[in-house]
């Protein structure tokens, strides 16, 4: 096995569940999924039961991270539209990186629908910390519409379907101050996966046409989309095959684990090359969310080498994966963070 050194991956896009749903994840496991995939900074968001509207909701999570992340973790502050007073908290913490906007809906009671509430988080989001935007085909539309207005940093969150992808590269084109992000599984998945996958296949936004999911490599290729971000939203087992309560499945896949192994995979498949894997997992997204230097920090792997995903277990809470079975490439085999060694030989030794 000949291991090569990279930086410590960074993850703009992850749900820990922690607090009040840490029987899904919490942020223990959840960065000990983090550090398995290669992720030693992640960017946990804001739509938990108890949602991140405030600077005392802020406050929680930030120490709770303290006693129990292994990984470096920030946060992305949330808005009901309602709440535009302590925009002026979150704009000042260094442990935000940008604001979360949902126009469509998700998981969570934090959908913004009435225009004049939208608009109004645009004007008073004073910030070159992004505004971070859970949008869909009609809504995305807006949602560019009001960056451009108000010169905000805009970033498109899980960009899914072939119209987001020219929307976005024509708002590049004009000079816009936007970027995207994609998940794994809109890569690699299309709505066809549901007739195997069931539940575990639902998600926000759900997968589309495999038209779609070329139209993403595509974006990735020509600099229209900026990262990979794996939108990690762990879910137990029982919630995906039935719903809470015995309703519809609940939306969203868990991805810290696996996103790193099909990108190296992509390589593999002539999709992307190496070098990108580092651009979209750690350069582009240290850029546009102004990540900190990780000081003595890196991930050690052999990116020829394959594994099957579940054949170890999980690390997250949640203990499964959509892509369970399928070879990928290049697990990590050591993690540093800060100097501190905390995965040797693709175990983790260090317990907080």
């Amino acid at each position: 096995m000949s291991l090569q050194k990279i930086p410590g991956l960074i993850d703009i896009h992850v749900h820990l569940r922690e607090p009040g749903a840490t029987y899904k994840e919490d942020f223990y496991t959840g960065s000990r999924a983090a550090i398995a995939g290669g992720f030693t900074f992640i960017i946990d968001m804001p739509n938990n039961p108890t949602p991140t509207i405030s600077n005392i909701s802020l406050e929680e999570k930030v120490n709770l991270t303290k006693q129990k992340a292994l990984c470096n973790i920030g946060f992305h502050f949330g808005t009901n539209g309602k709440n535009i007073e302590e925009f002026k908290y979150a704009i000042k913490s260094p442990n935000v990186f940008g604001l979360k906007v949902y126009c469509n809906h998700t998981t969570g009671e934090m959908l913004i629908e009435d225009p004049k509430l939208l608009e109004d988080v645009f004007s008073n989001w004073n910030s070159k910390k992004p505004i971070l935007v859970h949008a869909e085909g009609e809504q995305l539309s807006t949602a560019i519409y009001l960056g451009n207005k108000y010169k905000r940093n805009l970033h498109v969150c899980h960009i899914s379907q072939k119209c987001e992808v020219e929307m976005v590269r024509e708002a590049k084109k004009k000079g816009q101050l936007i970027t995207a992000g994609v998940t794994p599984h809109h890569l690699y998945l299309t709505k066809e996966a549901l007739i195997s996958l069931k539940g575990y296949a639902m998600m926000k936004p759900p997968l589309g046409e495999d038209s779609d999911r070329e139209a993403l490599w595509a974006g990735l290729k020509d600099s229209t989309i900026d990262m990979v971000e794996s939108d990690h939203a762990p879910h137990t087992k029982e919630e995906k095959q039935t719903g809470p309560d015995n309703k519809a499945p609940a939306f969203g896949v868990p991805g810290l684990e696996t996103t790193l192994g099909l990108m190296y995979k992509a390589v593999k498949d002539g999709r992307i090359i190496e070098e990108d894997v580092i651009k979209f997992l750690y350069t582009n997204p240290k850029k546009i969310f102004n990540i900190p230097d990780q000081k003595d920090t890196y991930v050690e792997l052999d990116p020829s080498i394959p594994y099957i995903v579940g054949e170890n277990k999980y690390e997250s809470k949640c203990d499964w994966s959509p892509f369970e079975g399928m070879t990928l490439y290049g697990k990590p085999q050591t993690v540093v963070i800060n100097g501190k060694k905390i995965l040797e030989n693709g175990m983790i030794i260090n317990n907080k």
